[in-house]
């Protein structure tokens, strides 16, 4: 662990001593037991950390560095993601999977010569369609439209909170290197009153080169997130459209997640639609950036206390409209914990619905368990 530590210390060190500091980061940790219909549980507990060191250089200069760690799945070929079945999960008592080192994650020198204008150089991740459902909600797995991508290179960043912002972003790609990519985007702000909000996000991105390195050579999509406060009356809609080829044909992917709020009740739902390439059998999910072709889940919550309240969840998953006997339905409850300001606690357990071989959830049934999240 020392070995881990001394050289983030050692950086943090060297930046303090011509600028001044910030420590940023994301930390996203969790535990779940998971019982066959023998009532035999198997252990995991999965980790994916982020921390990044920033040195204002001057009040329009500044430079980040940006590190991560993250636990390995055992039985699967992806890394280990919090909350979720247990084919992302990882083993307990694996030291070597659990415990990974921190890896160098990017890193971005940002100039802001006018205001609401930045010029920004390095390594620039882009994503598009982000989801709220709750095990989705990494976008360097889960997207709608596109997952996260990094470039090295240059981006021109324009905008700010009144009317909308947005970015262009053109480098050399991570997948490849034989390509490169353009990448565009734009937050138009409609509505931005008080109580009411409306924005539209359209984005899209191409690669051109011999190799690219993945599927698909552009995508395109537009996100449309609105919201309207009234009193003790809220709701909100987040919807989102993507498309991109696969195999030299379209491939249309759908998302809808409206909230609400009323008092001390809670409804929360996702519904989410991919529209595939089925010729010459080719499977979903080459084609989707989710586990699913397929997603709804429903959740009405109640706030106990501003710092604790209790949900059932629903959830229906279908990964590819092609295979029979692949769906599985979740029943479940989460008790939510606040114990302060951008910091949660959720103690969860619930039920599979579904046959003992499901490529998804194997055997388990039943499953219980506990995540925590902390951003600083």
């Amino acid at each position: 662990m020392r070995k881990i530590i001394l050289p983030i210390a050692l950086a943090a060190t060297s930046f303090a001593a011509a600028a001044d500091i910030e420590i940023h980061g994301n930390v996203d940790f969790d535990f779940a037991s998971y019982f066959d219909k023998d009532f035999d549980p198997t252990n995991a507990a999965n980790q994916d950390i982020d921390l990044y060191v920033k040195a204002n250089l001057d009040e329009n200069v500044s430079v980040t560095v940006y590190t991560n760690t993250k636990s390995n799945v055992t039985n699967a070929d992806q890394a280990a993601e919090i909350r979720h079945g247990l084919a992302r999960s990882t083993a307990i008592n694996s030291a070597d999977d659990r415990y990974t080192a921190f890896n160098f994650d990017g890193v971005e020198l940002r100039w802001t010569p006018f205001q609401d204008v930045s010029l920004v150089f390095g390594d620039l991740t882009y994503n598009a369609g982000a989801f709220n459902y709750y095990f989705w909600r990494d976008p360097s797995r889960y997207a709608a439209i596109a997952r996260n991508h990094t470039v090295r290179g240059i981006g021109v960043e324009v905008g700010n909170e009144k009317f909308g912002d947005g970015k262009v972003y053109i480098g050399a790609t991570e997948e490849s290197k034989s390509a490169i990519a353009v990448f565009a985007t734009y937050g138009l702000k409609l509505l931005n009153r008080p109580d009411e909000h409306l924005t539209i996000t359209p984005s899209v991105d191409w690669v051109f080169g011999s190799e690219i390195g993945r599927g698909y050579t552009y995508f395109f999509g537009t996100e449309l997130d609105y919201s309207k406060s009234l009193e003790v009356f809220n709701y909100s809609v987040y919807a989102a459209y993507g498309l991109h080829p696969y195999k030299g044909k379209a491939v249309h992917s759908f998302l809808v997640e409206p909230s609400l709020n009323y008092d001390f009740f809670n409804l929360g739902l996702n519904y989410f639609y991919a529209i595939v390439n089925k010729e010459d059998d080719y499977k979903a999910a080459d084609q989707i950036f989710t586990d699913d072709q397929m997603l709804f889940a429903v959740e009405p919550s109640f706030n106990i206390t501003k710092k604790f309240s209790l949900g059932v969840s629903f959830e229906y998953h279908d990964p590819d409209s092609q295979i029979k006997d692949d769906e599985f339905e979740f029943l479940g409850m989460n008790f939510y914990l606040y114990p302060t300001i951008n910091t949660n606690l959720v103690f969860w357990f619930g039920y599979n619905f579904s046959e003992d071989k499901n490529p998804v959830v194997g055997k388990s049934k039943f499953a219980l368990g506990m995540s925590a999240h902390a951003e600083f």
